[in-house]
């Protein structure tokens, strides 16, 4: 094989490996956005994506959630899911701060964040690390989802990064509730944002459609003596 073949060969075959689509969707809420405490079943919004690749490689999810009108939000009220088209669940935010230890957790009000599990530190214990609150009281940065389904355990067996792999297309639901009395807090937007890639099938096909090809094409230039 002459080496510029050999060259555009092995470019070509790369392609479907390297090649990446960006999604990202979000929403900005108006009234009617409070989340009652625990007597309602929670507020509960959906965003629908629509994408090119069909395996999610990265997953982000933003929250802005603030204090309702006349009152202050109180963070380890709330309790935050996420779940995506097939129905998998995430745990994004659980009564942050409430241990066997804290029955109380943290007072904060509300979140301006990014929840992502790739960062250092998850949320539900924020502050036992370095992080910040704006002047709305919120707190700010990117954190690893709490991924508790018992606010009390230390389990994280629901955390974002279980959803990576699976197929971003379609309806995605926010589930937000408030599980105390008192304090309300309201949820101002949210968004998903995050990178796909074609299923491995699919990209096998593809590589090897363009591997016949490159060997015809090959063949066809080769001179005999």
């Amino acid at each position: 094989m002459k080496p510029h073949f050999a060259l555009l060969a092995a470019s070509v075959l790369a392609l479907p490996f390297t090649h990446a689509a960006v999604f990202s969707v979000s929403e900005t809420l108006g009234s009617g956005n409070t989340i009652n405490d625990p007597t309602d079943p929670g507020l509960a919004r959906v965003l629908t994506v629509s994408t090119p690749g069909n395996q999610l490689t990265d997953l982000s999810i933003t929250l802005d959630i603030g204090s309702a009108d006349g009152n202050t939000a109180w963070n380890s009220d709330l309790y935050v899911q996420l779940s995506s088209p097939s129905g998998a669940l995430a745990v994004l935010i659980n009564r942050t701060g409430l241990t066997p230890l804290n029955g109380d957790g943290y007072s904060d009000a509300g979140f301006s964040v990014t929840i992502n599990d790739g960062a250092a530190d998850d949320i539900h214990l924020y502050q036992t690390v370095s992080y910040t609150l704006n002047g709305a009281g919120q707190l700010t940065g990117t954190w690893k989802s709490d991924g508790r389904a018992d606010a009390l355990g230390d389990t994280r067996g629901s955390a974002l990064a279980g959803l990576v792999g699976t197929n971003p297309n379609g309806d995605w639901t926010l589930l937000v509730a408030d599980l105390a009395s008192g304090n309300l807090a309201k949820l101002n937007g949210w968004g998903i944002s995050g990178t796909t890639v074609p299923e491995p099938a699919a990209t096998a096909v593809f590589s090897g459609l363009v591997m016949l090809a490159t060997a015809r094409w090959l063949r066809r230039g080769r001179t005999v003596v």
